[in-house]
């Protein structure tokens, strides 16, 4: 019993270490392909299903861990963001538990190869399902594994991120079957069995990427834009002071714009998440406002910034979880904004940030629970965002006097694949990343948001700028390809060739039509496992 005990613990560890060992900043997620192999055999020893729990609950945590060990901003001063991030280490495993028990309890009512053609599906359709919850925290999606092997995921135009994830546990599973069967004598490595699930793995790992392959010859470069990128480096948490003033905040930024606009002759100026960290289109920052509308006026090239944007409602009119002021009779919310200034258009267009990262920007259900407003709270920055609805693409009109259209995703929106492609298929020629990854430090999680966005690219065909406050800035072609990389911590100001792009994938036209038939086809194998009940003899 102990030896049993022993092997499933170390097992589960590996499990974790493989997974973990898969993500970015690693350049191969060549581990992913195996990692759950480890899991599979400890599961084959669980006599319940709260063995199953247990054992899950220490692979996962390890793989938490080890990817998303930065969370707690460790490096910066804010104890909410600490106390916020060992809770997500400690409980968003709980979390990967959920398939894991679900793949248990169906292996114990049928045989393997039933267990191993629902281990796939069921896996796909927790990934998709843990997208879709205010308390979301997609971060650890196993597509984002691949994102450098660029000439292996072109496909996901068809699939999306999900064709990855499905691809890669299906791998899994006919290993372990594989190396199930021959362990117990089942094959022998000189049958023709054998031979047939080896050369089924073989294709089954080769066709994605013969395919992809395929696509990247007809690789093909369209019309394109000049597009500079700020990264100001400002300290993510002293930027909220008091310490310069709003307009000194303001010209600060404008330096790096200016010199972009001279030196590289750039059709639009993109600068980070909450760029300007202040109210600007309030009346008591007017001042600032009308310097920055003129300045961006005199030059003549667009800017499009991170802002914070205060909307005030109308007496009876408001959001349960709307902020008051101390008098209590006016309400209002803060908004994670970008907007979009054009040269000599009064028209100011403005996009409010929809997926908000949960506990670090906004608390989940605060509309269910508006009472946590007052009670938990943060001193950095502005606490408990609003939700934004906007379905806003910006309009730009170029040097010929022709419109284009982008769309900025705001930091932790670029996890978020379907969110994204709406966006695109409102018209999006090229898309941005505004962000402020310089909470976390000189660790993984800069790196890993900044290759997620790649995936986002693939699936649209869509160029991405990509502006970070502390970094990673750069550019990503519509092939998924990375250039210009700019070091963490550094100010500097770069530009490049973005990509106009105008045609919609099948994945941008029918967003997450696999991980919805995954779902099904899993729900219909759960109904076939419980009336097959313990009647079906097992393997």
């Amino acid at each position: 019993m102990r030896k049993v005990f022993t092997s499933s613990l170390f097992l589960s560890v590996l499990t974790g270490l493989l997974l973990g060992l898969a993500f970015p900043p690693i350049e191969t997620g060549l581990t992913a392909f195996i990692a759950f192999v480890p899991f599979l055999f400890v599961m084959e020893h669980m006599r319940t299903w709260g063995q199953a729990f247990r054992f899950s609950y220490v692979a996962f945590a390890v793989f938490n861990f080890a990817t998303v060990y930065w969370i707690s901003g460790w490096t910066g001063d804010d104890i909410w963001l600490k106390i916020a991030g060992v809770a997500v280490n400690l409980i968003h495993p709980l979390l990967f538990t959920i398939p894991a028990v679900a793949y248990y309890l169906v292996r114990k009512r049928t045989n393997l190869k039933f267990a191993l053609l629902f281990f796939p599906l069921m896996w796909v359709s927790f990934e998709w399902l843990a997208h879709l919850p205010e308390l979301s925290f997609p971060w650890l999606v196993l597509a984002n594994t691949q994102t450098y092997e660029i000439a292996k995921i072109q496909f996901i135009t068809l699939t999306g991120q999900w064709g990855i994830s499905l691809w890669i546990v299906a791998v899994n599973a006919l290993i372990f079957y594989g190396l199930k069967n021959t362990l117990d004598g089942t094959w022998t490595r000189y049958s023709r069995t054998f031979y047939t699930h080896l050369a089924v793995i073989l294709l089954v790992l080769i066709v994605p990427e013969l395919y992809s392959r395929y696509l990247l010859q007809q690789r093909d470069v369209s019309e394109t834009i000049s597009v500079g990128i700020v990264q100001p480096d400002k300290d993510p948490y002293d930027k909220w002071g008091e310490g310069e003033t709003p307009l000194g905040k303001v010209q600060d930024l404008i330096h790096i714009y200016d010199s972009l606009v001279v030196h590289d002759e750039v059709d639009l100026v993109i600068m980070p998440e909450t760029a300007i960290p202040f109210r600007i289109l309030q009346p008591s920052y007017y001042d600032d406002w009308l310097w920055l509308r003129n300045h961006i006026d005199s030059v003549g090239v667009p800017l499009m910034t991170g802002f914070a944007y205060l909307q005030w409602y109308e007496q009876g009119d408001h959001p349960a979880s709307s902020k008051s002021t101390p008098d209590g009779q006016h309400h209002y919310d803060d908004f994670n904004a970008a907007m979009f200034v054009q040269p000599g258009t009064p028209y100011l267009q403005v996009y409010k940030k929809t997926k908000l990262t949960p506990m670090s920007e906004r608390i989940p259900y605060l509309e269910q629970m508006p009472f946590l407003q007052d009670i938990l709270t943060w001193g950095v920055g502005i606490s408990n965002w609003g939700i934004g609805n906007d379905t806003t693409v910006f309009t730009m009109a170029d040097a010929q006097g022709d419109s284009l259209k982008l769309w900025a995703m705001i930091c932790y929106e670029t996890i978020y694949p379907e969110f994204v492609s709406g966006f695109v298929a409102r018209g999006a020629d090229f898309l941005c990343v505004i962000t402020n990854d310089g909470w976390f430090g000189p660790t993984s999680g800069p790196y890993q948001l900044k290759q997620y966005a790649v995936l986002r690219a693939v699936e649209n065909r869509r160029a991405i700028a990509r502006s970070a406050n502390n970094g990673v800035s750069c550019f990503i072609d519509p092939y998924g390809y990375v250039s210009q990389e700019t070091e963490l911590y550094t100010r500097t100001g770069i530009s490049g060739p973005v990509q106009l792009r105008n045609e919609l994938t099948f994945y941008t036209r029918f967003g997450d039509w696999l991980p919805m038939s995954c779902a099904a086809l899993m729900l219909l194998m759960i109904l076939a496992a419980a009336i097959r009940g313990r009647n079906t003899p097992k393997e």
